[in-house]
């Protein structure tokens, strides 16, 4: 049996499976958060059905699209009867919660498999998503966490996290470290804004805390612009400042940049010359033979004195008063102290 339902009804099922059966190219702009993509069409399908429907003739693109679908619905089915063996529900959505969930919906319907449709698809939950997110302005309370590049915040963030604190890591959802070295740390494209907004909006729905660990950041990161009311509220937190010696920090660096750095070098390579106007055409020219040459410390070291240190020195005076400095030298150490603070916070 198919029931159409809209997304927010659609967060009461239990045990749900969200598929998206839009093109690749769609499900990778933004979709659900967690849903898989089974598309009818592939990028190259949809776009050619697509310019025949508007522009040749209608009735050629239904004959179309039922070529392309008809192949692929005995994995639709194959995958949604496992997926409703193992007693879960299926949500189907497209676009608008029209032609293309329909048509594979009324299909496993004839076999007998129960679906949902979310009535009308990603575009009602895109609009879930405007409707919802500013009203999370005035729910959490943020710890922020400061310091240099390379002292490990995000390091830190990720270590709170498995131990089962609320973390709030914009670069992980932005995709983008902010700086000129970006998105070489991150496997996949930076989101943009309507990633952003939807992925920002499925950690404030799944906060158990009121008080959030934060890294501060700028308001653009990467592609994305963080909400005002969010901005604000970081700004408005509790700040600590992290310290430790530039040696950790150089290892910290070397391993988030340089882990796959047989992937990396050419992006690595390139980040470094977007640094001429800053550093000279010279000091660009030895930093890359030393990178070349596998003396990757160095130009770390070098470009955290040079560069990253200046920048940073601005932000952090920013904050006049820190309601706590951290100097470590073990991550486990600074973890502690961290929880330490936010466990007096609460007692207040």
């Amino acid at each position: 049996m198919i029931k159409r339902i809209n997304y927010e009804e659609s967060r009461n099922i239990k045990d749900v499976v969200y598929i998206d059966v839009r093109s690749p190219k769609e499900y990778n702009e933004d979709t659900i958060p967690n849903s898989i993509n089974i598309p009818l069409f592939n990028n190259e399908e949809r776009e050619k059905i697509g310019y025949t429907y508007t522009q040749i003739n209608k009735d050629e693109a239904y004959r179309m699209g039922l070529e392309h679908a008809s192949h692929k619905l005995v994995q639709y089915y194959d995958i949604i009867k496992e997926i409703t063996n193992s007693n879960k529900n299926v949500v189907l959505f497209c676009y608008r919660g029209g032609m293309r969930s329909s048509s594979i919906a009324q299909v496993l319907n004839i076999m007998n498999m129960p679906i949902y449709i979310i009535h009308g698809g990603y575009k009602e939950y895109r609009n879930f998503v405007i409707n919802n997110l500013e009203k999370y302005g005035n729910k959490f309370n943020f710890i922020v966490l400061h310091g240099y590049t390379g002292v490990g915040k995000t390091k830190a963030l990720v270590s709170l996290e498995s131990n089962g604190f609320d973390v709030l890591d914009l670069e992980n959802i932005a995709q983008n470290s902010g700086s000129v070295f970006g998105n070489i740390f991150f496997t996949n494209k930076s989101s943009n804004q309507k990633k952003f907004e939807s992925l920002l909006l499925d950690k404030f729905i799944n906060f158990k805390n009121k008080l959030i660990f934060v890294e501060s950041e700028s308001k653009r990161i990467g592609n994305s612009i963080m909400p005002d009311f969010l901005y604000q509220n970081i700004q408005n937190g509790y700040h600590i400042l992290m310290e430790t010696n530039i040696e950790n920090r150089v290892e910290i660096i070397g391993y988030d940049y340089l882990n796959n750095k047989e992937n990396n070098t050419e992006a690595v390579i390139d980040a470094i010359r977007h640094l001429k106007k800053r550093l000279g055409n010279e000091t660009i020219s030895k930093l890359e033979n030393e990178f070349i040459n596998g003396n990757y410390k160095y130009v770390i070291k070098e470009l955290m004195i040079n560069y990253y240190d200046p920048l940073y020195d601005y932000s952090i005076k920013k904050v006049k008063e820190y309601d706590s400095v951290v100097y470590y030298e073990d991550i486990n150490t600074l973890v502690k102290e961290l929880i330490k603070f936010k466990s007096n916070i609460e007692k207040r």
